[in-house]
């Protein structure tokens, strides 16, 4: 038992509830939206973000007959989607004792993989990661004549889990979450998306690039300059953007009444969870765009090549 004294004492409890939002994005957005500036509706700055620059516009090559040196670039982007998902879960148990903590929600974390071995899942596809256990305090108060004392006597404990579920349709991860909800899980974490062939996505962008520029530079020769070099340097830059960077908030104008008008009525809280909606990478910065139709969220690889002609002395 721990004793403090005070004459006077705040107390503050805030009581924060989880709600399921997108796929991608889940409870992890947030918290992150609260620390990250929103810029135009969405909490990363597409010009800022990971050291990331992307110029407003695309500026067209400009060579002089003059120059001793000209750079061309080519930007392209590949839309692709999720071979694999892995979706992190959060469940917390609390208990007047830590054994039957780790028994409650041992048994609802049982009943839920027993429920989605039906979807295919196997024990292979589910780890679940122990976090954290701690004991919960109470507040005596013994009053005395001039003062008051508070003893904090220990009244049970919280544990906490989370369950990594790996999958591969799509449309398991609703049932994931029907399942979960049965079982008391509510906090749907994040959502992982996985490709399998990352390194040919890129060999594939850095082609198309470089045919770019061999036809850029076969184009101003007909135009009669001249592009001998007596060297060239090449810059590449290349970078993977997952759904879960790219989901913006937006403000509604349609919303329940959290009023009652009738009498003996339940009133439903509203939770101050943000509104949001998928917003991938604008396009207007790259020559080109391979799958271009985005219908549901994906991963967005970007490839940037820069070639720089130093051109022989005359």
């Amino acid at each position: 038992m721990r004793t403090f004294k005070t004459f006077f004492v705040l107390v503050s409890i805030t009581c924060i509830s989880n709600a399921i939002l997108g796929q991608a994005a889940g409870n992890y957005f947030f918290n992150q939206s609260k620390s990250k500036s929103d810029v135009s509706g969405g909490i990363y700055d597409e010009s800022v973000y990971r050291g990331y620059v992307q110029q407003n516009q695309y500026y067209p090559t400009t060579v002089s007959s003059n120059d001793t040196a000209f750079t061309l670039e080519c930007n392209a982007i590949m839309n692709v989607k999720a071979d694999e998902y892995v979706m992190v879960l959060g469940t917390s148990q609390i208990a007047e004792s830590l054994e039957d903590c780790h028994q409650m929600i041992n048994k609802r974390i049982d009943n839920f993989k027993q429920a989605i071995f039906t979807l295919g899942i196997t024990n292979q596809d589910i780890y679940v990661d122990y976090i954290s256990q701690f004991p919960i305090f109470e507040i005596e108060v013994e009053k005395k004549l001039f003062s008051k004392t508070y003893h904090e006597i220990p009244s049970g404990y919280e544990l906490k889990k989370n369950i990594h579920v790996h999958y591969k349709s799509r449309e398991v991860a609703e049932k994931l979450m029907i399942e979960a909800a049965k079982n008391e899980i509510y906090d749907i974490i994040k959502v992982d998306y996985i490709v399998d062939n990352q390194a040919q996505i890129y060999d594939s962008l850095r082609q198309v690039c470089i045919k770019s520029i061999q036809k850029k530079v076969a184009e101003l020769q007909k135009l009669g300059i001249k592009t001998e070099s007596q060297y060239q340097l090449a810059y590449e830059n290349m970078q993977a953007t997952y759904p879960l960077e790219r989901y913006s908030t937006y403000a509604e104008f349609a919303r329940y009444n959290t009023g009652s008008s009738k009498m003996g009525s339940k009133v439903i809280s509203h939770y101050n969870v943000p509104a949001l909606f998928y917003n991938p990478l604008n396009f207007k910065n790259y020559e080109y765009v391979v799958n271009p139709v985005v219908l549901e969220p994906v991963i967005q690889y970007t490839y940037s090549l820069k070639i720089k002609y130093v051109l022989k002395k005359r």
